[in-house]
Formats: structure tokens, sequence, C-alpha cells
């Protein structure tokens, strides 16, 4: 399942300064986008310019294109845009030897 009903291919030119929507379906027009979305388009971008996207992607939901027929289902995982985490000390999770790939416990063992 996927949070996604809707995806529309686009440009970057199209969605970063632009306050015009018209290039946008009816249904992202009135839409509230999330915070720093220009700043996290031109990262999302960044991506696209690799070849493997542009190669075997773009025909996924080709420029101008819209694609709806995915499995929407936010029942289970809700996404909340801008959300803050803040980190406590329960958040600290002792990691086992077993899977140490830093090598930290093997300084640890050699320092007694």
């Amino acid at each position: 399942a996927t949070s996604f009903q809707m995806v529309t291919g686009v440009t970057l030119a199209d969605v970063v300064g632009q306050s015009d929507k018209s290039y946008l379906p009816a249904e992202y027009r009135e839409a509230e986008f999330c915070e720093d979305f220009e700043h996290r388009s031109e990262i999302c971008a960044r991506t696209w310019l690799r070849p493997y996207p542009q190669e075997q992607l773009m025909d996924i939901v080709p420029l101008g294109a819209t694609k709806t027929d995915w499995n929407f289902d936010c029942t289970k995982h809700k996404r909340v845009l801008n959300l803050v985490h803040e980190v406590t000390d329960e958040d600290n999770i002792k990691q086992d030897k077993s899977i140490d790939v830093y090598g930290r416990f093997d300084e640890e063992e050699e320092g007694k």
C-alpha cells in the first residue's frame, strides 16, 4: 500500500518559484504543500539526474501525465506533514555486540 492517491509528472521549473498552479490537476490546486516545499523539491530533483530514474521510472508517470491507480491506504501508516520528532534518552538503544559494524566494542575490550 502507498500513501499516494495521485502522482503528476512535472518538471522542477513547474513547481519552484511558481505561484500559478494552473499546470496542476484541479485536485492539487487547493492543496496545502509541506513546509520548505521548494527546497525539498530541489533535493528530490537531484535523484532524477541519475541515469536509472530517467531510463527506468519516467514511463510510470510521464511528464504532464497523472496516475491515480495506486494501492492507496492511509489507515496503517499515517503521514504527518512538518512533524517534529523530539529525541529523548528513551530512544537510545544499546547496540548488540553481534551487529556492531563500527568496531566500537573492539575498542572497549582493548582498553580493559
